[in-house]
């Protein structure tokens, strides 16, 4: 589907209220409710629109800690650690990644024991998984990624070949530079 910048600015009024009438979309988008009402259910038949969810804080219903899983797989079971994903309670997303690990899960407790029984009790149990490494999320903030984005920003890391594989830059303190010695005096 085409997004045009009439489509852009009504998926930005859903994102803010997804209760938002298509009557109030037509109005504030300047539009007819006739295409206000096409254009909605475009998005919803073309999948642009999965669903409209209620935005729950985790703290506030007790899943106070979080923590992305690193899991490492055996190749041939990947079937199996897809299915089993399911019987997870606490799996909030999952993602298939490049780099060292082969997945990830961003999961939910109330507690960092519970966190601990998922991965080493629960989840070292699947013949799936080779190992695991856990982060845990020490703050969040988020953030919904603008539907604005010109195709010359996002294609610059395209472009790179960056997109393939894991990219890792860590910098070194200027203090840490100058004490590096000088191999060619000695």
């Amino acid at each position: 589907m085409q997004l045009d910048d009439t489509h852009v600015r009504m998926l930005e009024l859903l994102r803010e209220d997804g209760r938002t009438s298509v009557a109030a979309l037509a109005e504030r988008l300047g539009i007819s409710r006739s295409n206000a009402y096409a254009r909605y259910e475009a998005l919803l038949r073309d999948g642009v629109i999965r669903g409209v969810h209620a935005d729950i804080d985790p703290t506030a219903v007790g899943l106070g800690v979080a923590a992305m899983v690193f899991i490492t797989l055996r190749q041939s079971q990947w079937a199996d650690f897809r299915a089993r994903l399911g019987s997870v309670p606490e799996l909030e997303y999952f993602a298939v990644t490049t780099g060292e690990h082969d997945a990830m899960l961003l999961v939910r407790a109330h507690d960092v024991a519970a966190i601990h029984e998922l991965v080493a009790t629960r989840l070292a149990q699947w013949p799936s998984i080779k190992a695991t490494t856990t982060v845990f999320l020490m703050d969040e903030e988020r953030s919904d990624v603008s539907l604005r984005m010109t195709r010359s920003a996002a294609s610059s890391v395209e472009d790179s070949g960056e997109r393939f594989g894991m990219t890792r830059f860590v910098r070194t303190s200027d203090e840490r530079a100058q004490r590096v010695p000088d191999r060619r005096r000695r």
